[in-house]
């Protein structure tokens, strides 16, 4: 057994915490991996435990599920990860794919995972600032947490966590009205640490 508790991200832009640049600055990305990461290992050495961990994060700018499953053996295989975590979704739905084209890969890719003996973790798709384009999402969503319900895989209903009244994206989540804002991650961390930890008792 290794000393260290792997666990990678695999995703798109919200994954590697792009957040849109005032004016004409260049974006800039929010390190909550990293802030995930630090806080899991303080977990893991007050429980005593002789292991450490460490988070991957795969994820990549504007990158499809298609894309995701393409790199799925050169990005997340050779990690040997203990734990992968799969948020992507909304680059297929706004480049007009629609939802039962999209649920086939999201399964593959927690498949894949499997496949490796990592323990998968989905997190769906997020909504956004446009409320008619969340019913879209939505779809995507139901069948992907049917899925993992039936499956006994492990579901994030980040959508759950950052829509408003309105059925879109609340604005203290983002800055663009589709990538999140401090605030959405800070709100997610909690989220994502328990999930982690659940995943890993284990291995502890």
């Amino acid at each position: 057994m290794s000393d260290w508790i792997v666990t990678v991200f695999l995703g798109d832009s919200l994954t590697t915490g792009f957040q849109q640049g005032p004016g004409y600055f260049p974006p800039r990305y929010y390190p909550f991996t990293n802030m995930l990461e630090s806080a899991l290992r303080r977990q893991l050495t007050s429980l005593g435990s002789e292991r450490d961990l460490v988070i991957v994060n795969q994820g990549m700018d504007g990158d499809s599920t298609g894309g995701m499953l393409h790199r799925f053996k050169s990005s997340v295989a050779p990690e040997n990860p203990d734990v992968v975590l799969i948020w992507g979704g909304i680059n297929d739905l706004t480049s007009r794919h629609p939802p039962e084209d999209i649920f086939p890969i999201i399964v593959d890719l927690l498949e894949n995972t499997q496949a490796i003996n990592a323990v998968p973790i989905l997190l769906n798709v997020a909504p956004v600032a446009g409320p008619h384009f969340n019913e879209t999402i939505m779809e995507l969503n139901e069948l992907t947490e049917n899925y993992c319900n039936e499956h006994g895989v492990r579901f994030v209903d980040v959508f759950k966590l950052l829509v408003d009244d309105e059925g879109k994206l609340a604005d203290e989540f983002s800055n663009d009205g589709v990538h999140l804002s401090i605030r959405a991650y800070q709100k997610l961390i909690p989220v994502l640490f328990n999930v982690i930890m659940e995943s890993i008792s284990e291995l502890i």
